[in-house]
């Protein structure tokens, strides 16, 4: 039986934390807090030389007994196995339960999820920013139904697209992951139970919040002159706080159009903490595929009104397992730009939509006009927060990073 053999080998500290001896200070591209700050396109070069300063032997000695660590396997099967359980799951029911015929009916499901599951996963819009107009302006499903609907497929998108997201290593925020996700389960449970809109609101609602989103991109993008930070400027109890919060208010607003919690905390990462869009995108991505399982779960296990929903999820499922993961892929490599000037566009057919399709009641210009106050005062406090207790990142880190 072979054996491996073991060779320890001292070295000096400078040379275990990646310090330059000659010069007394940090080697390039060997710190992990460089490497978790870099963008996409500098994280496999900074990653690489991590990798190769802290596992590579040294010279010397044989490297024909190097073993590839069991979590790199682990990464490149758990998407490619994740599909292999949806899609024999889903063959077995469709088939059992004769339902092929859904296909026949319900079409205009899956071409729909066939762009918004791309969009779930390219963007912190989430899939429902597409079905949920879709469904309610085109195909005139009842709001309740395509927000039951946009949970429920989303709950199979997003966290795909979270999955590829996680086995990329793409840079996300765990701890705003964590503690918005918290309060997004209180927050779902609040709007289905407590504060639940219907009819023309829920539309009326939806426009409105993707409209204030897509503000808040285009300022936090060319309005503003401030370099994006790649992690938070701090953290402590008040953030902790401030993102609980977040995480009620955007479950709340989930509960009621199937999204809102992702593009919520999107608005504060960016306006509010300086956050580089390529960083907070797919942060809200997790976020938005965690608070959709919870409100999967609540409308299946405790309220039990799915109704219709099922066969339009039945129909898209297959679609979306592959669509999320491939926006979430696209946009670990595209630009800043491309995927504000991808979502502006979305919003604005959102927008003229709703003013050609929705009718207005005097009460609904009221609350909206009571809104668009609202948030503008918003805007204006997140913005004053940000210039007067955020600092910029340095250029040169913005520029590495790319934009």
């Amino acid at each position: 039986m072979h054996q491996r053999a073991v060779t320890h080998t001292h070295r000096a500290p400078t040379e275990r934390w990646g310090l330059d001896a000659s010069q007394g200070r940090r080697g390039p591209g060997t710190n992990r807090d460089d490497v978790q700050r870099a963008g996409p396109a500098a994280r496999s070069e900074n990653v690489t030389a991590l990798e190769e300063a802290t596992t590579s032997p040294p010279a010397g000695t044989s490297t024909a007994a190097t073993v590839v660590p069991w979590t790199a396997h682990v990464r490149r099967w758990a998407y490619p196995a994740t599909v292999l359980v949806v899609y024999v799951t889903w063959l077995s029911y469709m088939t059992a339960s004769a339902n092929w015929g859904l296909f026949r009916d319900n079409w205009p499901v899956s071409v729909t999820m066939a762009f918004g599951s791309f969009v779930a996963g390219a963007t912190a819009e989430g899939g429902a920013a597409v079905a949920f107009p879709v469904f309610t302006k085109v195909l005139h499903i009842e709001p309740e139904t395509a927000r039951t609907f946009g949970l429920m497929i989303q709950s199979i998108g997003m966290t795909s697209a979270s999955l590829v997201i996680l086995v990329r290593r793409v840079p996300i925020l765990p701890r705003v992951i964590g503690w918005v996700s918290l309060g997004g389960v209180a927050g779902q449970f609040v709007g289905t139970f407590w504060l639940s809109l219907g009819g023309s609101y829920s539309k009326i609602l939806f426009t409105f919040a993707a409209t204030v989103f897509g503000i808040a991109m285009a300022i936090s993008r060319w309005g503003l002159k401030w370099e994006p930070l790649h992690t938070l400027p701090s953290w402590g109890n008040g953030s902790r706080a401030t993102f609980v919060l977040i995480g009620v208010a955007g479950g709340t607003f989930a509960a009621n159009t199937g999204s809102g919690i992702d593009m919520l905390t999107f608005v504060v990462l960016t306006l509010a903490l300086g956050i580089n869009e390529k960083v907070s995108t797919p942060t809200t991505v997790i976020i938005m595929g965690i608070n959709t399982v919870i409100g999967f779960a609540i409308h299946a296990f405790i309220t039990q009104d799915i109704g219709p929903a099922f066969d339009y999820w039945l129909v898209a499922v297959p679609i979306v397992v592959f669509g999320a993961p491939f926006g979430a892929y696209v946009a670990s490599y595209a630009s800043r730009d491309h995927i504000i000037l991808f979502l502006l566009s979305l919003i604005t057919l959102e927008f003229v939509t709703t003013l050609i399709l929705v009718p207005f009641t005097p009460t609904a210009i009221v609350v909206t006009a009571i809104a668009v106050v609202i948030c503008a005062v918003w805007f204006w406090a997140m913005l004053r927060y940000r210039h007067r207790t955020v600092p910029d990142a340095p250029p040169e880190l913005a520029r590495h990073h790319g934009s």
